[in-house]
């Protein structure tokens, strides 16, 4: 919320997300650890990605990949420029996440994106079990602003926790390998959580599968039932 006195008025303004564009699908030509940009019809769009995304996009580079984006204002306020800003995510869970985390008091997008450095399931599971010590392993986060977070959404992100810590844990002792097979399940059409799953159960019943290729075609074979 903004405000301004004119003329012996008190005027505000109040800056809101906007959801114009909300899912956006071109050739992934350039990526960083806060932005990637994807081409479009001869046109390159610039959005801004949470931090845990990188490496995993850096596998589908100048492939074509899908963002679930939304847009915000950034700028000055009253009487600055302001400029409409594009965030994406590969999996709208996390959008979803993303949206309740950004409303905690003192994140602001930038550096809610900069905190976002592990999958919106860790972060919420560590919100639900109010782990301070955990959240402040997070850029941006110390321990005032980890209070901050659980005192906001503890008892709101149900929908994002995993069913047991254990999946949380195996998640993340997922090798190199499987991290790029999840990636490109999720690109695919497939639910992070069951995505997970499946490559853990595969790799489970053949610890010598060591090409994320192959990873995926077995949980496809395996989803038909033909193995």
């Amino acid at each position: 919320m903004f405000r301004k006195i004119r003329f012996g008025v008190l005027l505000e303004y109040k800056l809101v997300t906007i959801n114009m564009i909300i899912r956006i699908t071109g050739q992934l030509i350039d990526i960083n650890s806060e932005r990637a940009i994807i081409e479009r019809d001869g046109i390159c769009y610039e959005i801004h990605i949470p931090a845990f995304l990188q490496e995993s996009l850096q596998l589908n580079l100048n492939k074509s990949v899908t963002f679930y984006t939304l847009e915000y204002f950034e700028g000055s306020g009253p009487g600055g420029n302001l400029f409409p800003r594009l965030i994406g995510f590969i999996d709208p869970t996390d959008r979803d996440f993303f949206t309740e985390f950004v409303k905690v008091k003192g994140l602001g997008y930038r550096k809610a994106l900069r905190a976002f450095a592990k999958p919106a399931q860790d972060i919420a599971n560590a919100i639900e079990q109010a782990n301070v010590k955990w959240l402040t392993k997070l850029p941006e986060i110390g321990k005032r602003s980890a209070e901050q977070i659980i005192a906001s959404l503890k008892g709101k992100l149900n929908q994002f926790v995993w069913k047991s810590t254990e999946k949380v844990n195996r998640q993340d002792e997922l090798t190199q390998i499987q991290r790029e097979a999840l990636e490109i399940l999720i690109q695919l059409g497939e639910k992070r959580n069951e995505a997970i799953q499946m490559i853990m159960e595969i790799c489970d019943k053949d610890k010598s599968i060591k090409d994320a290729g192959l990873i995926v075609e077995a949980v496809y074979k395996q989803k038909a039932g033909r193995i």
